[in-house]
């Protein structure tokens, strides 16, 4: 028996039956139990941003290398490059990471785009961090309300 466990995390349970020729029990059932911790912990899995129009936050994502093996990040797609910017900051060397997103001055309206990463990590070779956001015009709102 073979288990594919690539992009699998936490508790997973397999049986196996076993045939064989003995009369009195011609099948016996092997139940395989693991628990198979995350290589990477990212802690938000994704941002979200709500404001007033014009305003400026800023949210991170941390990022948690769980193996002994030093993990490395490179910066790939990231598709809010008009919407904000991000800053990728390294806070203890090849193991803990931080990524802080500020939102540039948006007019009211929604949005939604990623990151995406890419690690040194066979086991998750690609990190992407949904982001979405939504401001809106105070003005407007209640305009629409009376």
């Amino acid at each position: 028996m073979k288990i594919d466990i690539k992009g699998v995390t936490g508790s997973i349970e397999k049986i196996a039956r076993v045939y064989s020729n003995d009369p009195q029990s011609g099948v016996e059932k092997l139940t395989v139990k693991a628990y198979i911790r995350e290589a990477i912990k990212i802690s938000p899995v994704r941002l979200t941003f709500k404001g007033k129009e014009g305003t400026i936050l800023t949210q991170s994502v941390d990022i948690i290398a769980q193996e002994k093996k030093p993990l490395s990040l490179k910066p790939g797609d990231f598709s809010l490059t008009e919407k904000m910017t991000y800053r990728i900051e390294e806070i203890e060397s090849g193991k803990v990471f931080k990524i802080s997103f500020t939102n540039l001055p948006l007019t009211s309206g929604h949005f939604q785009g990623s990151l995406k990463l890419t690690t040194n990590y066979d086991e998750k070779q690609e990190i992407t961090i949904p982001i979405s956001g939504s401001f809106d015009n105070d003005a407007v709102e209640n305009e629409k309300k009376q």
